[in-house]
Formats: C-alpha cells, structure tokens, sequence
C-alpha cells in the first residue's frame, strides 16, 4: 500500500520538470491529470479483474505497471536534461504523462489487490481491517519524502536552477524514479506470494430465520444456544448485516450511489486540486508577502508572537507534502478506528462520516484563501485529514451498502468520480491561475502574487465540498431509515 500511493510524492520532482526539462506549469499538470487518471480512471477495469482474477494475479500485474512506468520516467528525465544542456528539445511531456500513467495503472492494480483481498477476508470491524492497511496509502508521500531527502539529495550542476533544500542540494530525480520503479516491483512481487482469498469461516455464516420468534437472528456455530443480554442483543443488531450485492445497471441507478458518486467527485476533486496544486500556492503567497500584499489581522498578529524564520520554498514544499500524507493517514487511521468503534457502542453509521470529511475540506479551502506562507500548513493539515477520512471508510460503504462479492468493480466505477473530481477541480485552478494578471509583468519571473490569483477557485471548491455535506447528510439520514 506505501509504494502503491506514491503518485501522491509527484509534487517532490514536479519542480524538476519545470525547471530541468522546461516544461510549463501547465505541462506539468497535464502530466499529474493523466497519472491521476492512471490511478482513477482504469478502476472499473481493475476492480473487475480484482474480483475475477484474485489478489495475487493484480499484484504480479501491479508489479510489471509500476516498474515500466517509473523506469520511463526515469529515462525519460535523464535524456530529456541531456537534450536541454545540449540546447535541444526535451522528452515531449506527453510522453512523461504516459509513462506516469502507466505508474497509475499499476498504482490501482495494487491498491485493488489489496482492497479486494480485505474486504472478502475481513467481514468483522472491516473499518480497522480495510482503513488501517489503506491508511500506508495516504502515508506512502510522507516515507518517500523521507527516503528521497535521506538518500537521494546531490549537488546541483553549475547552472541548474530551483535547488534550495537543503542549501545547496536537489533531489537526484533520475536515480529517484528509478528506485520507485524497483521498490514498486519488488514490493508488489512479494505481494503476489502472500495475499490470497480465505474461505469463510462460522462466524462469517449468513443470517438464519427463526419462524417461531418471527424475526432475524444470527446463528453460528459459535453463537450461544440461550439468548444473552440486552446489551449483547443491541451490539448484534448494530452490527451492519450483509446486503446482497448488486452491479451493472442496477448499481448505477441506485440513488444513494448516484449521490455517493457527487460527493465523491466534490471531496476528492477537491483534496487532489490543493495537493497538486500546493507548490504553486505556496510560491505564489510567498511572492505577493514579498510584495507586501494584505495579511489579515489575525495571522499578522500570530506571526509576530511566534517571530517568523526565513525558510526556502523547497523546504517549505516538502514539509507541505509530509504534511498532507501525514494527516491523510491519521485521518484513515480515525476514521476507520472511530467508525467500527461508534458503531458498536453507539448504533451510529458509516456514511456519518461523509459530511464530516466534506466540512473538514471545505474548512481546507476557506483557510487557503486568507492565510499567508507559514499558516498556509493548516490548508494542507485540513485538506490531508479530510481526504484520508474519506477513503478510509469510503471503500468499507462500499463493500457495506452494495454487496462485498461485487465491491471491487463497484469501487472501480465509483473512482471514476474521483478522476473527473480531479480533472475538473485542477483545470479550475489552473485557468484561475492562468487568467488573472501578474502583479509586475516586468518582474523576474512574471507570474501572479497573492491569494487573489487562485481565491476564485478555492472559493468554488469550498462551495462544492458544503453541497457534498448536504448530500451526505442526505446519504446518511435514508441508510437511518433503511435500519
């Protein structure tokens, strides 16, 4: 699961593209869409082949994906930054973006191995049994963030630009791609050896009718022959009960599937938007607080009790990425712990946590707007926390509300929603960016400062993601009613 998400570590070479390769900014969003969309958009055909082949034939596939795409890559980088000091054409970045395609296809291969093979396994406390192990998939930026500035930091060549973390030192983006293409082969090759399908046992028989009480009760061979208390009688009744499992036509036209999609696209699209788009963020408000441009009171006030020390943006860039990996973990990591725990104290729901995370990424957004370069952490810390605790329940609702026999290829249209979320709320951003006028069309670098140049965008977002609250507000109210 750690090396499956490390498409979410884009944002550490993405300078390096920008700068060594010449790309624009723009090219180097196209070629995070298309990996996003290697993530997203094959997982109806991945999670299908998940619940036919098996988990131990996706992560052979898994392993042969990544290793390609980040070996192209890799290649890719060095000939093209060999091409540029030659005063010749780089690699053309569509071919960059198919090769990091290439590492998202084989980034949802794992990532569906691993779910499939948790979801039909684990059919007790499926929210620590699913959420606990997909959690390593929002920490994978935050290890290689690590790795990369552990291992992979060298002197730049005289001439190069863009290298300021650690003084002095840029990451050796090459060799980095290229240990991303062995460490994700290898680890998805030891996958293939261990996962694997266990047949159910007793605790895991279905529910058996009792015609002369005239209602529902679980019998295994497990269960007591006399009936317990009433608090063990209410903890069985809160238990979420199998569903059958539905696909096709009838799972698209389901309701709660069509508003389940909506704000998926809202809270993912969302999430993906700051996380590729943070590097940006974070040199644009740090150019217009060099121009002086307004800081609200408050933070101002913040700023000079805690004094301000002097960072270089690629060390703030990189502490932003840990950042976000680390709250998308620990927002995994609660969300599934405190569902399975609130379900089984309170008779609470799943799908309450759906307007939670929605409020908490909305929350994300406002803070984006106004808070200046050293608070700007909290937007990556909300936006972090809201997507993990998305998707760490987000794939139990599914395998709970829809049928777990089919959860794999119905997990895959969903993450269709998640691909446009994506593509729409990165496009949004950018053609913001792009619209708005630089501050000092002369200056050095001739791009826009201050929140202003992306507020627009953020502010659309935000809007979106308290429309998804309601949505799941809507959701949860009718899965009441349904118990």
């Amino acid at each position: 699961m750690t090396l499956a998400g490390s498409l979410y570590a884009y944002s550490l070479y993405a300078a390096s593209f920008t700068s060594n390769l010449k790309y624009t900014n723009v090219q180097t969003s196209i070629i995070a869409v298309i990996g996003d969309g290697g993530i997203y958009g094959v997982g109806p055909l991945t999670g299908a082949l998940a619940d036919r082949l098996g988990p131990r034939p996706m992560s052979a596939i898994a392993a042969g994906f990544l290793a390609l795409g980040y070996t192209l890559l890799s290649i890719g980088y060095d000939q093209g930054k060999s091409k540029v000091a030659q005063g010749q054409e780089p690699t053309h970045y569509m071919v960059m973006a198919f090769a990091f395609f290439l590492a998202g296809v084989g980034s949802s291969c794992g990532y569906m191995a691993a779910f499939t093979a948790l979801a039909k396994n684990f059919t007790r406390a499926r929210g620590v049994a699913i959420g606990i192990p997909v959690s390593f998939f929002g920490l994978s930026a935050a290890i290689l963030t690590l790795i990369a500035r552990t291992f992979f930091m060298v002197s730049p060549a005289p001439g190069t630009e863009g290298s300021e973390t650690p003084p002095g030192l840029e990451l050796d983006t090459g060799r980095f791609l290229l240990f991303l293409a062995v460490a994700g082969g290898l680890a998805n090759l030891v996958s293939a050896f261990g996962l694997r399908l266990v047949k159910p046992t007793a605790d895991d028989q279905p529910v058996v009718h009792n015609s002369q009480q005239g209602q529902e009760q679980e019998h295994t061979e497990s269960s007591p022959l006399l009936p317990g208390s009433q608090e063990e009688q209410q903890h069985q009744r809160r238990r979420p009960q199998p569903r059958p499992a539905i696909s096709g036509m009838r799972f698209f036209k389901d309701r709660d599937v069509q508003m389940f999609s909506v704000v998926m696209l809202c809270i993912v699209g969302s999430g993906l938007m700051i996380i590729n788009s943070i590097a940006s963020m974070i040199t644009t408000v740090a150019a217009g607080e060099q121009d002086g441009h307004f800081v609200p009171a408050l933070f101002s006030s913040l700023l000079a009790f805690g004094g301000k020390k002097q960072k270089s943006l690629a060390s703030i860039r990189a502490m932003h990425v840990a950042v976000i990996s680390i709250a998308s973990y620990t927002g995994r990591v609660v969300a599934s712990l405190g569902t399975d725990l609130a379900i089984a104290h309170h008779g609470s729901h799943r799908v309450d946590v759906l307007p939670i995370a929605a409020i908490t990424m909305a929350l994300a957004q406002l803070v984006g707007m106004v808070a200046p370069l050293d608070w700007l952490i909290v937007c990556s810390m909300l936006a972090g926390l809201a997507y993990g605790m998305f998707f760490g329940t987000a794939g139990t609702i599914v395998a709970e509300l829809w049928g777990q026999e089919t959860c794999g290829q119905n997990w895959g249209w969903l993450s269709w929603s998640a691909a446009l979320g994506g593509l729409v709320f990165n496009v949004l951003f950018g053609t913001v960016m792009d619209a708005q006028e630089p501050s000092d069309p002369n200056g050095p670098d001739g791009v826009c400062r201050g929140h202003h140049c992306f507020r627009l965008a953020l502010l659309v977002s935000c809007a979106a993601c308290l429309g998804a609250a309601c949505l799941g507000l809507v959701i949860a109210v009718r899965q009441r009613k349904r118990v």
